[in-house]
């Protein structure tokens, strides 16, 4: 079997266990679930050494209650025991997918995911769109702040996507999307909104004929939010919660319901002092992405803070659980002169394009002067000044030319008072009727 048919028959497999996942009752998802932290447990005391060498007990947890009891993770603390020690030794390239995470809490982490692992999770993604009730004849206009590989299945004319590139102006990718006459358009909710205020009422319209739906990623989606977009494109608007380091964790169902992913990954929300706390309780994200073998990670916190909703039943038929964000992830912006917001995904974006770029962190001060503070790789082949130039000239190209940049060199990135570190930070408004280089009030926008 060739290893484009081996992959496609794997992917094939696994959808359709993802399907039938979802179609399963309460106490059998548990009970899968268990089963899969267990079996994870064991491999991580047999083969990873930073579960093997540390205080994890040998014997099978009897529910998940109990998995409450092992340590939990944070990113920090993985950065300072060492990467390599949650990895499987001896893993061979062709066995894992390299992540890398964005870095908008303040620190990069390269995240292994086994294939298997990898290609269940697409599954989950797949099963997201079809919960939407979006049909897989439906052109995507996916804008993005990098490249996606074209896969197998969009080949043959299927999930048609086109990848719009998110660090040009608003107008240009009103026009793009506009060129792509998409039955969905994904992309982060603050983009979407400054995309809504770009169409106009005639663009809107010629919109409307073909959308059918809209998707968001990557970013807390509010309520007002989500109902501006909804009300602005005139479509269903349907949000997921992931992070690199687990990948997917929850995806929206077409009653707004946000499930999580109970076939793949088991979470818990916990009070301060690290303790699980009841349904409608507030508290901080802890997820174990019990499939995983290549690098696993058991009890991460995302930072982030959601509560579960209570137990009851969905009109969509899914028994997994059900939970709320309350707040987390928010793209900031910076303001060019003119009064055109540059996100931080597309700054995110610049960043892992940059060679000899290990971490960085852009600041707007009052005046609209922006400083990105740049943290090269230890050890790399390339000077500071280079590592300036090409991020400059990245962003030439992709984002505006003309805008000229402060650069300075750091040795770590700044964290605020709680302890997280902030990607964009812009102490700038616009509405104070000065502008740099111009001295002119922007547009509002």
């Amino acid at each position: 079997m060739s290893s484009g048919l081996a992959v496609a028959v794997r992917e094939l497999r696994h959808a359709l266990a993802a399907w039938r996942a979802d179609a399963a009752d309460a106490e059998l998802i548990r009970t899968r679930a268990l089963n899969g932290i267990n079996e994870m447990l064991s491999y991580c005391r047999a083969r990873v050494p930073y579960y093997r060498d540390g205080d994890y007990p040998d014997e099978p947890l009897t529910s998940l209650a109990e998995l409450a009891r092992l340590p939990s993770l944070t990113k920090p603390e993985v950065l300072r025991a060492g990467v390599d020690r949650f990895r499987t030794p001896g893993l061979a390239p062709g066995r894992y997918h390299r992540d890398v995470t964005s870095g908008s809490t303040g620190v990069r982490l390269e995240v292994w995911h086994d294939v298997d692992a990898y290609g269940y999770h697409g599954a989950t993604v797949l099963r997201r769109f079809l919960r939407s009730g979006y049909r897989p004849w439906w052109r995507i206009a996916h804008i993005k702040p990098y490249p996606r590989p074209v896969r197998w299945f969009q080949r043959l004319g299927l999930f048609p996507r086109v990848v719009i590139p998110a660090g040009q102006p608003e107008a240009a990718l009103a026009r793009q999307v506009l060129a792509t006459r998409p039955g969905l358009i994904m992309g982060y909710p603050v983009m979407l909104r400054a995309l809504l205020h770009t169409f106009t009422d005639a663009e809107l319209t010629r919109l409307r004929r073909t959308l059918r739906m809209v998707m968001t990623d990557s970013e807390l989606l509010t309520d007002e939010v989500a109902a501006l977009l909804a009300e602005g494109f005139g479509v269903p608007v349907f949000d997921e919660y992931s992070a690199h380091e687990v990948l997917t964790v929850s995806t929206q169902c077409r009653h707004g319901a946000l499930h999580v992913d109970e076939d793949r990954v088991w979470l818990e929300i916990v009070d301060d002092q690290g303790r699980p706390v009841p349904p409608g309780t507030t508290g901080s994200v802890v997820v174990t992405h019990y499939r995983e073998r290549a690098m696993p990670l058991v009890r991460y916190a995302l930072g982030d803070r959601a509560r579960l909703l209570p137990d009851g039943d969905c009109p969509c038929g899914s028994a997994f659980r059900r939970m709320r964000l309350v707040d987390g992830r928010v793209n900031d912006f910076v303001t060019l002169p003119g009064g055109r917001r540059v996100y931080s995904a597309v700054f995110l974006g610049l960043a892992k394009q940059t060679p000899g770029l290990a971490e960085c962190m852009v600041r707007q001060d009052a005046s609209g002067q922006i400083t990105v503070h740049l943290i090269p790789e230890p050890g790399g082949d390339l000077s500071f000044d280079q590592v300036v130039t090409a991020f400059q000239n990245r962003f030439d190209e992709e984002v505006a030319a003309g805008v000229r940049l402060r650069f300075e060199r750091a040795e770590r990135v700044a964290l605020t008072a709680g302890g997280k570190g902030r990607f964009v930070e812009s102490a700038y408004r616009p509405d104070t009727g000065h502008h740099p280089d111009t001295g002119h009030r922007p547009d509002a926008g």
